[in-house]
């Protein structure tokens, strides 16, 4: 896509991609992305268990996890930002 899009060679865009993840840039990926997930994970279940049977219910809740899931990751993904900051990462 950088390719078709801005030009950008398939070798420049690995060597800046080398460049850009550092060590520790790719291990706060895997950390935080798990932890979203679960996040994510945990409140669709619980917003499942709570759905009644009818279609209103089931859009109420739906609705409800996705925007409970965005809050949680947000604050999740700030608490993570402190944490490191505080550890030097």
């Amino acid at each position: 896509m950088c390719y078709v899009a801005l030009g950008i060679t398939v070798p420049a865009f690995l060597h800046q991609l080398q460049a850009a993840v550092v060590g520790w840039t790719f291990w706060v990926g895997m950390i935080k992305a798990p932890v979203f997930g679960i996040i994510i994970a945990l409140v669709g279940c619980h917003q499942g268990f709570e759905v009644e049977r009818n279609a209103s219910s089931v859009g109420r809740h739906t609705t409800q996890a996705v925007v409970e899931s965005i809050f949680l990751v947000i604050v999740a993904d700030a608490a993570f930002s402190i944490t490191f900051s505080w550890l030097g990462v």
